[in-house]
Order: structure tokens, then sequence, then C-alpha cells
């Protein structure tokens, strides 16, 4: 076999103490030189026999001969003898019949040629799981350690940032989320201590302090699957909106939004990100319960607006690079025809905010189409949201769907119930109120 050495050897105990020298290893080969126009049909022919280390090409300059006419194919480590053994029959003779002629070859590999999990693998205590997974937001890692492996944060955080040119920072989750905000304590483990930071999703660019906000890059395939529902020139309520992944996106290609959210620093963050991506003009921000905000948005007289279209340019939207003004909700925009609902922990809870809203009198277009999001520890999750969503309404929702978002952890799902809010529940004055009453008190 190949012959590894290290040139110090493993520490018999683990140190906070990242020793980069540990990783001087040097590797002694059989390589094959091989004609430089043949290399493909080698690679071809002796696939899975070949060196597979990360970061080192199979393919090497032949220093011997600087011609460049030869080239060195490097032998996986089972190859161990210049009369390549290791090989099949079929293959040995395939080498020579190629003019391929094998030498001893030297590799030293560094602390550089090998991977965050390697380098973690060998200076954790044995018996503990690697971490491998963590979310990048902008220049932040947010990662999840076991409490295990807490006492070797910063050793962890220190090996990320050396294996991921792009971080300047790492951090970690101390708590989940418990407050009204969906914040979560964290603590930082590795590098800068500067949480504010921006990333892209789905064309769009968004600021951040990440210890402020609410943020998942993990939803943004969700953010983009709402979005393509949208259609320019639709109007939009979003009532947990955050600091806008679904806000920016939707004004970007033509809808008109009205925004809230409850966390003052998700407020001022949306509107920085309203003004930068130049859809000021499609955007009126709130900040305050989603349930009030909703209560007072559908009971406002409403004094529709025009709302430039998507192809509007930025030079003849005056408004569009400043920050957009905290308003109390008007429907400045005329009526909605999607309301989203973006709070897992606690949305279903919210949909009694609906029962009796809409006045015949006032409201001149169709319902909306709600779109709320919720977790379930259910076996049939889907089942499950859209009995709790019902319970909550007080009504059936027989065109009701349940998409499934992700995993969020074993056996918990977050999912997106959606429906059309139905007139039963909805009419202020035709009976909205007393008939959910009506089919609570039936269920029970």
């Amino acid at each position: 076999r190949g012959r590894a050495s290290a040139a110090t050897g493993a520490p018999a105990m683990l140190s906070p103490r990242l020793d980069r020298a540990l990783f001087s290893i040097s590797l002694q080969l059989i390589a094959l030189r091989i004609p430089a126009r043949k290399c493909n049909s080698f690679m071809q022919r002796l696939s899975g026999h070949i060196l597979q280390r990360p970061k080192i090409k199979p393919i090497q300059p032949n220093s011997d001969q600087p011609s460049g006419t030869t080239r060195l194919l490097l032998l996986a480590e089972g190859v161990s003898d210049l009369a390549l053994t290791g090989l099949p029959e079929e293959l040995r003779q395939y080498v020579q019949q190629e003019g391929g002629v094998a030498v001893h070859h030297h590799v030293q590999l560094g602390y550089d040629k090998f991977s965050a999990e390697q380098v973690l693998r060998k200076l954790l205590p044995a018996g503990l799981e690697v971490p491998s997974a963590y979310e990048q937001v902008g220049h932040i890692a947010h990662m999840n350690l076991r409490d295990e492996l807490l006492p070797y944060k910063s050793l962890i955080g220190e090996v990320i940032l050396d294996k991921n040119t792009r971080l300047r920072t790492v951090v970690n989750k101390v708590e989940t989320i418990s407050n009204e905000f969906r914040v979560f304590p964290m603590e930082v483990i590795a590098g800068e201590p500067s949480l504010c930071t921006s990333t892209r999703e789905n064309g769009a660019t968004f600021h951040m302090d990440f210890q402020e906000v609410y943020w998942n890059s993990r939803l943004e395939r969700e953010h983009r699957r709402i979005v393509e529902l949208l259609t320019a020139g639709d109007v939009v309520c979003d009532m947990f909106c955050g600091i806008g992944p679904f806000v920016v996106p939707a004004a970007a290609m033509g809808c008109a939004v009205y925004a809230n959210d409850l966390n003052p620093a998700s407020v001022r963050w949306l509107r920085k990100n309203v003004a930068v991506n130049k859809v000021g003009r499609r955007v009126r921000v709130s900040n305050m319960c989603g349930r009030d905000f909703l209560r007072q948005l559908v009971a406002s007289p409403g004094s529709a607006i025009a709302v430039a279209p998507a192809d509007t340019p930025a030079a003849a939207l005056p408004a569009a690079a400043t920050e957009p003004p905290i308003e109390a909700p008007a429907l400045v925009f005329g009526e909605f025809q999607h309301v989203l609902m973006n709070l897992p922990a606690s949305g279903i809870e919210f949909l009694d905010a609906f029962v009796g809203a809409f006045d015949r009198r006032t409201w001149r277009g169709p319902l909306p189409r709600v779109h709320c999001y919720c977790f379930s520890k259910e076996a049939d999750a889907q089942a499950d949201v859209l009995r709790r969503a019902e319970a909550a309404l007080g009504c059936a929702l027989p065109d009701a769907e349940a998409h499934i978002v992700r995993d969020v952890a074993p056996s918990k799902l977050m999912l997106c119930a959606s429906f059309v809010l139905p007139d039963a529940v909805a009419w202020r004055d035709g009976g909205g109120q007393s008939e959910a009453k009506r089919q609570r008190k039936g269920s029970e």
C-alpha cells in the first residue's frame, strides 16, 4: 500500500489550539509516466485505480521531462510497487501497450490540502460527530452545535473560517427561538464580531444585522415558489414580512405590497432593502401586530393609487431610492389578492383575524387567497395543518392545499396551507362571525 508518514504524531488528547503542523504528511506513491496526448484515455481506462484526494490533481507535470511531452498519472494508494500488482492483469497489459512506465513519486501534503471535515475528524475526540453543516448568510456561517461539541466551538469555528475564504464570521445558536420577534440568541465563536451583512436571493439584495432579525437561507426556494404564483399587477398583503424576502421580489416583478412586521429592527432593514432594490413606489410599510395590521388594513377606506409597472425605468421612480416611511395601514393600492403569513410557530393562531373582517359595502374585489405557514409533528402533517386551519377559522376549507416546505427536525415539517378565504366567515355584514361561532360550536 502507499505509505503515509506524519511529520508529527497525533496528540494524545484534544488541544483547543489548532496545530496546522499536524497535517504535514508525505505520500509515497506509484505514478505512470504517460504520453501527454493520451491522458484522457488513461484516465478513462484506469478509472477506480487513480488517486482520489481533495485538492490533488491526479495528472501532474513530469519534472524529469520539461519538454511537456509526458505527464504523471498518480495511482491509488493501493498500488504500491512498480510491477503494478495492485492492478488487474488486463490493465497492466494496457499500460505496457500504450507506453506507460511506472515510477516512484513523492507528494507532500499540508494543512491546505485537507477539507474542514478531514481536519476536524483528526482533531476532535473519537466518537464525536464531525459538524459539517452550516447556513451561510453573507460573510457569516451560522452553526447549531450539539452540546457535546461546545467545548471545541472555537476550534471548530477557526477551521470553518480557514477552509471557506468567503466567510469572515462564525456564529453558534445558543437557544431556540422563543421571543415574539423570531430572533434567537447567538454567539460569535470565530472571526469578526460584526453581524451586519448582505446576501443575494431571487435576484434581490438583502441587508441585515443577523442578530436582530429573522433570516433563513434554506427558505429561498419557498420564497421563489410563492413569488412565481403572483402576476404583475397583483396586490399582496404580507403580515409578517421580516426584512422582505417575499416583499422585494414581488415588488420587483410589478406587484404592490402591504408589508408589516412587529419587529422594529426587521422593519428598519426592510425599508433599506426596499430602497436598495428600488421598489419603494410599490411597497407600503407598517410596524405593528399582524392581527391589528390586517384588521386596520381591510377597514381602511382605501383610495387606490396607480402602481408603477414592473418595467418602469428606475429614473422614473423618484421615491424608489429612498426608504419608505412607516405608515398606518391603508388600502392605497386597492384590494389585495394574496395574504402571506410566514410565522410558522403561531401563524394559524392569527387566522381568526379574518373572521368578519371584510365589509361587502367597501371591499370591491374577490376575497384573497391566504398562504399560512405552520409546523407539524403529526404522521399526516398535511391533514393536520388543514384541520387546524379549519378549526381556527371555524369553517370547512374544501379547496385548501398543504404544501410541504422542508424538514425542520426529525419528525417535524414546515408546511404552507393555501386557500381562498371562505365567504362563510369573511364578511362582517354577512354572518361571518356568527357562522364561525356556529361551526366551532358544532365541532365541539
